[in-house]
């Protein structure tokens, strides 16, 4: 019984001394840890800003020979499509010289022929914008208000009067900077025409009423429903080739028309400067 005693002591004795050895080793392996953890906050944040400070030089310095390989490759390339483009220009250039000595030529041409068929060339013509300020659109007349501004001083009495659409009148009257428009609709509006597909010629006149008469066709004209008919010129008040109305009914004895244009659209106009009228004296030794 006694050795098992000893036995027994000789065990817990191991055992304790086991247990110190290991709470050592706990505390060591806590100590090393707190120490790794100083270390990682203060030291090794130091060590990777020193690398940092190292190494980014350096790898700038090798960066710059791809820099210069890529700024190198953008100017050539900028270089060949200048070369290319002045090639393209050059070549236009030489085509317009080309145009420009073929157009030379046909005006020598132009001027020969003129010459020959005792062809009088058309004036020029200038426009003024101008803004509707009232309407006046009754069974009595059919006339605008317009404000001409700095204008006012080159618009004469007859000029046209144009929109997007067309024809919409002629000026009547000059006061100040304001003028009277008499409307292509207007039973006073007489508008010399032509039909723009047969060229056949006739007097537009209106009657205060969207519906406006064809009047003075010639026997055999070639008019029908849908024809647009322009200005002919004739007279020498209005300049040629203005829409003006399309025909709504081609019929033996009437031929109706409706202009262009619509009400609505009447607020902002251009009037079409056109002299080719005599001055009296000139107009009297003509007669």
């Amino acid at each position: 019984m006694k050795r098992e005693r000893v036995l027994f002591l000789k065990e817990n004795y191991v055992l304790r001394v086991l247990k110190s050895f290991f709470l050592a080793g706990l505390f060591i392996i806590a100590l090393l840890l707190v120490l790794v953890h100083k270390i990682d906050i203060n030291i090794v944040s130091g060590v990777s800003r020193g690398v940092m400070f190292v190494v980014t030089p350096l790898i700038h310095v090798a960066s710059l020979p791809a820099e210069g390989l890529g700024y190198s490759y953008k100017k050539i390339a900028e270089i060949l499509y200048i070369h290319e483009e002045n090639e393209r220009l050059r070549q236009e250039n030489q085509e317009l010289y080309l145009l420009k000595d073929r157009m030379r030529a046909l005006q020598t041409e132009n001027r020969i022929f003129k010459k020959l068929l005792h062809h009088i060339d058309i004036p020029q013509t200038k426009s003024y914008t101008a803004r509707v300020i009232a309407e006046n659109d009754n069974a009595f007349s059919n006339s605008l208000i317009l404000y001409l501004g700095n204008a006012a001083d080159f618009i004469k009495s007859g000029y046209a009067v144009v929109n997007a659409s067309g024809l919409i009148g002629r000026i009547e009257i000059v006061s100040g900077k304001y003028a009277r428009v008499t409307l292509i609709t207007d039973i006073n509006s007489k508008i010399p025409v032509v039909s723009l597909k047969s060229r056949d010629r006739g007097i537009l006149v209106g009657n205060n009423t969207r519906k406006m008469n064809l009047i003075f066709p010639p026997l055999m004209a070639e008019l029908h429903k849908g024809d647009i008919l322009v200005t002919s010129g004739s007279g020498g008040g209005l300049p040629p080739d203005i829409p003006v109305a399309k025909i709504k009914r081609a019929g033996v004895d009437t031929i109706t028309a409706a202009p262009l244009f619509s009400p609505s659209e009447l607020e902002i106009v251009k009037i079409i400067a056109y002299d080719v009228l005599p001055d009296k004296e000139t107009a009297k030794e003509l007669e």
